[in-house]
């Protein structure tokens, strides 16, 4: 008997409160509800939004209202890795998702002498960027010979 009441409650309580009524729907926010900063921020990004997971937008937006609070370097990396997001092919960023995920399941030993060996490839491929070219040498051309009136 107390089953039975119970089932016409359950029954009563999903008829009554729908479930679209109990829980709200996700705000979407489009990209032109964006802020303007927020869009100047996101802008590598601008083409993809609105297909974007809710999920994502909402990680971008919070990235984007810190970003005034990063040091002009940390900008730059911000800039510089959403812009190369931004070019990946779907394959290339779900192959990065699976090896963030990976990386995160490491021991924490294993994480940093990942990292260790990122940065030491990261340091060498920034190495020759950051070396100033040597100027080039400029032979001197054989002297002029005066010119006669």
């Amino acid at each position: 008997m107390a089953k039975r009441l119970l089932a016409v409650i359950a029954f009563w309580l999903v008829s009554i409160f729908p479930a679209h009524a109990i829980l709200p729907a996700p705000k979407v926010v489009t990209w032109a509800q964006l802020s303007a900063a927020e869009r100047q921020i996101l802008a590598p990004v601008a083409a993809d939004w609105d297909q974007m997971p809710e999920a994502q937008r909402k990680r971008l937006q919070a990235a984007a209202k810190s970003y005034p609070k990063l040091s002009p370097v940390e900008q730059q990396r911000f800039q510089s890795r959403l812009t190369d997001w931004a070019k990946m092919k779907p394959e290339e960023r779900k192959k990065a998702r699976e090896t963030y995920k990976e990386f995160k399941e490491l021991p924490p030993e294993k994480r940093k002498e990942v990292k260790e060996k990122w940065r030491e490839q990261e340091q060498k491929k920034s190495a020759p960027q950051q070396a100033s070219p040597p100027p080039p040498q400029v032979q001197n051309p054989a002297p002029a010979s005066p010119q006669r009136p």
